[in-house]
């Protein structure tokens, strides 16, 4: 099964993506918080934070599932 985009990264790492997880929680916001400019700052470090945890399981599934 091949996946380009999975094929354009580089190896990650475990301590890459619980470092990341780490520096950029999920969170809740309280209604003095809920600013466009806050949210979307939030929203797309989680973005980047799960695309890139996403990618790291397809590749550990790729390994895993190799024949």
């Amino acid at each position: 099964m091949d996946n380009p985009v999975l094929l354009d990264l580089p190896p990650l790492s475990g301590g890459l993506i619980e470092v990341l997880e780490n520096s950029f929680p999920s969170r809740d916001f309280t209604p003095e918080e809920l600013e466009l400019n806050h949210l979307s700052f939030h929203y797309g470090q989680r973005s980047v934070v799960n695309f890139l945890k996403h990618h790291y399981q397809l590749q550990n599934e790729t390994i895993l599932n190799k024949e």
